[in-house]
């Protein structure tokens, strides 16, 4: 009995490419604030910039379940850092954050545009964690 096999699809199936599009939500566990409908980024401190990164954050999706997880734990290891105001950690958390944004950027396991934002406000808090250290 003989059974004829189909060949191997080159590209993926309609269906697991839209599967991509439906990324793993990174989890973190934030209580907003209300602030002022005109503050501008530029004004915000670093405990004020923490949280406004974390709530970008929590919108990203990753395709990687290890990736996700480093950035699950680098950014609440930034928060509390910030809020304790141990500000040496809290800049070596946001260093490293920018750098798995970076990465996740690279290698396309989230949104291009969202992880250059998140990479660009971590290092913001960083240069400013590093004058609260002053």
């Amino acid at each position: 009995m003989s059974h004829a096999f189909n060949r191997r699809h080159s590209q993926p199936s309609p269906t697991a490419l839209s599967a991509l599009d439906f990324g793993l939500r990174v989890r973190l566990e934030t209580q907003p604030e209300q602030r002022s409908i005109f503050a501008g980024a530029e004004n915000l401190s670093a405990q004020e910039l923490v949280s406004e990164l974390a709530e970008m954050l929590s919108r990203l999706r990753v395709r990687s379940f290890a990736l996700r997880s480093e950035i699950e734990q680098v950014t609440s290891a930034l928060m509390v850092n910030a809020e304790c105001g141990y500000w040496r950690l809290a800049r070596r958390a946001a260093l490293d954050l920018a750098g798995s944004l970076s990465y996740a950027r690279k290698r396309r396991f989230a949104d291009p545009e969202l992880c250059l934002r998140g990479a660009n406000c971590a290092l913001r808090i960083a240069e400013l964690c590093a004058r609260e250290v002053r």
